[in-house]
């Protein structure tokens, strides 16, 4: 388990944090931190990605009066934002130290530890999170969080209360995330994700990190022909099989080369995912890419229960299901919503299924039309699960100012 986030940390390490946290909350009595100096995180520090990122980069381009800092545990991230004329510091610095420490508002996307837990006390904390829950998370998972250790249960309940705001995709998802960490709803802002904004306008400074031959790849593929993206879900219940047991990527070369399409595939960041050096059509993405400047060069999503789903909404374009397990993940896992009332697109549970649902998908697609009413199924749940303006990044900005002036 962990306190925000995918990947465990020890029991020691939690509390440590927690002790820290309360600490310089404290010392944040006496001496006051900076409202104008932001301190951004993502990844337990260890990428520049996701709804911290597109927050981030909207911070520095409009608003000159606040000091924006990007703190990271890579020093190879930190050394490219430098590169391009952004400041960022190793979060274990002096320097990083003293800016945590000073800092009146700490956004994060999965955990305290995306900056530096001990230096946070007392600051403005923003949990920009990092999707819509279709899966249930944290305490709502039963085997995930409430079989774990008294130390890991109360530092994880102390982390959740000094959550100041948190931001949602939309309203209807304000129950889910009130009841996965205990929190109070009125803490819940309905804002959009920032890094949906990448969807309706070029923002700058989004492909840092991304190689811009991967990026040149990528558009050269779409003109080809359709490209599709794989995105499988991080699936850990009990000796769960992985997707290479689930698909047969040769067969699924060979189906995507007679309709002279291509297929993107990128595993979670904990996962690794091997292939066949022989393949040509299926195209493994790197695992810690930041997948969002690429989405809207491709033709349709194939998932299973990522909530990047959600976001795709806002393409309008198709999706194919691939929950090769769902029996199983729903009895050990569950969900917030019933699975097939939010899957607008065929949904597959084997092999040969799946290829005939992304045949479909393809034939649809090419044909325009909507015999199957999916288009109209997309609009429902975009309605529903997304904020359609066009800048969420603002709408988060607005939030964390009403707070800090309350």
């Amino acid at each position: 388990m962990t306190l925000l986030g995918d990947r465990p940390l020890s029991a020691a390490t939690r509390v440590a944090g927690c002790i820290g946290h309360a600490a310089t909350a404290r010392l944040s009595r006496v001496v006051e931190r900076d409202p104008l100096l932001w301190v951004f995180g993502a990844q337990s520090g260890e990428a520049f990605t996701d709804n911290a990122k597109y927050l981030f980069l909207h911070v520095c381009a409009h608003y000159p009066e606040i000091r924006p800092v990007w703190l990271s545990a890579n020093r190879s991230v930190v050394t490219t934002l430098r590169s391009h004329g952004y400041e960022a510091y190793y979060t274990y610095s002096p320097r990083g130290l003293d800016v945590g420490r000073r800092a009146g508002v700490t956004f994060l996307t999965h955990r305290f530890g995306d900056v530096c837990a001990s230096c946070s006390g007392g600051a403005l904390a923003v949990m920009l999170w990092h999707g819509t829950p279709l899966k249930r998370i944290s305490w709502d998972w039963e085997t995930g969080y409430r079989t774990r250790s008294v130390a890991t249960r109360a530092a994880t309940t102390y982390t959740y209360r000094r959550i100041d705001l948190l931001t949602a995709a939309s309203e209807a998802t304000r129950e889910s995330f009130a009841s996965a960490f205990r929190i109070d709803p009125e803490v819940i802002a309905p804002t959009g994700y920032p890094r949906n904004d990448v969807f309706a306008r070029e923002i700058p400074g989004s492909g840092i990190g991304i190689d811009e031959g991967l990026r040149e790849r990528v558009r050269s593929l779409a003109s080809e022909g359709p490209l599709w993206l794989y995105l499988p879900t991080y699936r850990r219940i009990g000796e769960s099989a992985g997707v290479v047991e689930h698909v047969d990527f040769a067969a699924l070369d060979s189906f995507l080369a007679e309709r002279g399409a291509f297929l993107l595939v990128k595993a979670h960041p904990f996962e690794r995912l091997a292939l066949d050096g022989d393949l040509q059509r299926v195209i493994r993405l790197p695992t810690a890419l930041d997948v969002y400047p690429l989405l809207s060069a491709t033709d349709g999503l194939l998932t299973d229960y990522s909530s990047i789903l959600f976001d795709y909404l806002l393409l309008d374009r198709p999706l194919v299901f691939y929950p090769y397990d769902v029996e199983r993940y729903r009895a050990e896992r569950g969900f917030y919503y019933d699975y097939e009332s939010v899957t607008p697109g065929p949904v597959a549970t084997d092999f040969e299924g799946l290829l005939g649902a992304l045949d479909a998908a393809m034939t649809e697609d090419a044909n325009g039309t909507d015999d199957n009413g999916y288009a109209s199924e997309r609009a429902r749940l975009r309605e529903r699960f997304c904020r359609e303006d066009e800048n969420r990044s603002e709408a988060v900005c607005e939030a964390v100012f009403e707070r800090l002036n309350a």
